[in-house]
């Protein structure tokens, strides 16, 4: 079983990538944007500090605001797994 550390690490290795491939398509993309990376800050802080479950939980909101962009065409990552869902 993962610990919290190594699905936090997964995670931020995985956003990270996206974020550095991701094409914003429009206004809303943007802002999608602005947030997963706002809230890929944030989980960086709290891991920092030592609180591992707060850091999780801001890097999947962060994920979050990704797919919601992926799947509402506001975003476009090539070879993304939910492109195929829109």
């Amino acid at each position: 079983m993962k610990t919290v550390k190594q699905k936090y690490e997964f995670c931020m290795k995985v956003t990270a990538d996206c974020l550095s491939k991701a094409l914003v398509l429009d206004e809303k993309g943007e802002i999608l944007i602005k947030w997963a990376k706002d809230y890929y800050s944030d989980a960086e802080y709290y891991f920092s500090q030592g609180d591992e479950n707060t850091a999780l939980e801001a890097i999947a909101y962060a994920h979050g605001f990704i797919d919601s962009g992926v799947l509402l065409g506001h975003l476009k990552i090539n070879g993304y797994h939910l492109e195929k869902r829109i």
